[in-house]
C-alpha cells in the first residue's frame, strides 16, 4: 500500500460529504495537491475542538475566565470592550478607547452574535467569538464608512469581547477604613 493510496482514501473519506463523487473525478496530481494543502493547512478539527458551538452556530472560546464574576441577564446594564475583524482586517476596535461601550443586555442594538454571547459571559471574562453571517451583518453586509471597510454579505466575523463593568455587581468601589 503506497502513501498515495492511503492519502487518496483519506481525501475521499474527508471530502465525501462535500462532494460524494470526488473519488470518481479526482486525479493523482489534484489529489497530491489536495493532500499537501490539507496536511500543511491549519487543521479544521482543532478549531472545532477549541470552540464551543451554540445551537444558532455561534462559536466561542473563553480566553480569560472569571468564574466568580457576576453574570448579566436581560435588562442589565454592562460595560463592554470589543474588537471585530473580518478576513483578518479589523473593522471595529474599542479595546483602547477612554470609555467602554455601555450596553443593556437584550436591547438588540448590537449584532445578534454578540447579543447572544453576552448573557453567557461573566464580569471580567474575555471571549473570542466566531460569528456566522446570519448572526452578523446578514445578507446585506455592511457598507464601507469613514475608516471602516465594507463587510461582504454573510461574512463570518471574529470578535474578542470583554465585560469590563457591571454597575451594581462590581463589589466595593471604595475601601472602608
Amino acid at each position: 500500500v503506497s502513501f498515495y493510496n492511503v492519502a487518496l482514501c483519506l481525501v475521499v473519506t474527508l471530502c465525501h460529504g462535500l462532494a460524494p463523487n470526488a473519488h470518481q473525478t479526482i486525479g493523482r496530481r489534484s489529489a497530491t495537491g489536495l493532500i499537501a494543502g490539507t496536511l500543511l493547512s491549519p487543521p479544521l478539527i482543532s478549531r472545532a475542538a477549541e470552540y464551543t458551538t451554540t445551537s444558532s452556530g455561534l462559536q466561542y472560546k473563553v480566553l480569560k475566565s472569571a468564574p466568580d464574576g457576576a453574570m448579566p441577564k436581560t435588562g442589565d446594564l454592562i460595560a463592554i470592550r470589543f474588537k471585530g475583524s473580518v478576513d483578518g482586517r479589523v473593522f471595529d476596535d474599542i479595546t483602547e478607547t477612554p470609555e467602554p461601550l455601555y450596553y443593556r443586555i437584550g436591547d438588540g442594538s448590537l449584532i445578534k452574535g454578540i447579543d447572544e454571547a453576552l448573557p453567557m459571559m461573566r464580569l471580567g471574562e474575555t471571549w473570542n467569538l466566531i460569528i456566522p453571517g446570519n448572526l452578523g451583518f446578514g445578507p446585506k453586509g455592511r457598507s464601507a464608512s469613514a475608516g471602516k471597510p465594507r463587510i461582504p454579505s454573510n461574512a463570518e466575523l471574529q470578535y474578542e469581547v470583554s465585560i469590563v463593568g457591571f454597575p451594581g455587581f462590581e463589589g466595593d468601589l471604595i475601601d472602608t477604613v
